[in-house]
C-alpha cells in the first residue's frame, strides 16, 4: 500500500487532528497517523529523550520507507524566514496537513494526498514493514515508578501461578 493510498483509507478511520501523529484516545491523528493506522501499525509510547526534529514525525520511515527521509522543495508559498524551503518529505507532510489543512484550511486532504503521489516511488517493492509505530511523547517520570511497581508485581504473580500449578501437578501424580 502507498503512502498517498493510506492516508485517505486512514482518514475514514481517524479523524483529523494537528499536533501529534495519533491521539488514540480519542481515535483522532494527522495524514501521518491515519495512514500508519490504515497500514495496521500500532503505537507504542517512548520512554527515551527525542530530538526537537523528530518529535513530530518519530519512526515515520520504518513504515513507509526511508524515501520520506528525502529533502524536496515544499510546495507552499510559507515565508522562508519561518520554515525552511528545502524539507525532508515527511516533515512537509506534517506541516502541510497541520498548517494548512487544519489551521489555515487553503488546502484539503486530497490536494496533499495529490502532492504525496509526486513524490512518493512509483513501485512498492514487497519488504517486512514493521507493524509498530511510535508515540513521540515521553512517558512521565513520575509514573514510570509505578509502571516498574506494576512489571514488578506482574512477575511475582506470575512466578507464585507457576509455583502453585506444578504443586498441583505433583500431588494428582
Amino acid at each position: 500500500m502507498k503512502l498517498s493510498e493510506a492516508i485517505l483509507l486512514g482518514s475514514t478511520v481517524v479523524a483529523p487532528r494537528a499536533g501529534g501523529q495519533i491521539f488514540l484516545e480519542t481515535q483522532q491523528g494527522c495524514a501521518l497517523g491515519m495512514a500508519a493506522i490504515a497500514r495496521g501499525c500500532t503505537f507504542h509510547t517512548v520512554i527515551h529523550p527525542i530530538d526537537d526534529t523528530e518529535r513530530r514525525t518519530l519512526g515515520v520511515e520504518g513504515v513507509w520507507g526511508n524515501w520520506v527521509l528525502q529533502r524536496v522543495d515544499r510546495p507552499c508559498d510559507c515565508w522562508r524566514i519561518w520554515i525552511r524551503r528545502r524539507m525532508r518529505i515527511k516533515d512537509i507532510i506534517a506541516h502541510l496537513f497541520d498548517y494548512h489543512i487544519m489551521d489555515k484550511k487553503d488546502w484539503k486532504l486530497e490536494q496533499l494526498v495529490a502532492w504525496v503521489e509526486t513524490v512518493e516511488p512509483k513501485e512498492i517493492r514487497p519488504a517486512r514493514i514493521p507493524k509498530t509505530a511510535v508515540r513521540p511523547q515521553p512517558f512521565p517520570p513520575e509514573l514510570d515508578k509505578f509502571r516498574q511497581e506494576a512489571e514488578d508485581w506482574q512477575a511475582v504473580r506470575q512466578a507464585f501461578e507457576a509455583h502453585r500449578s506444578s504443586r498441583r501437578k505433583r500431588t494428582r501424580v
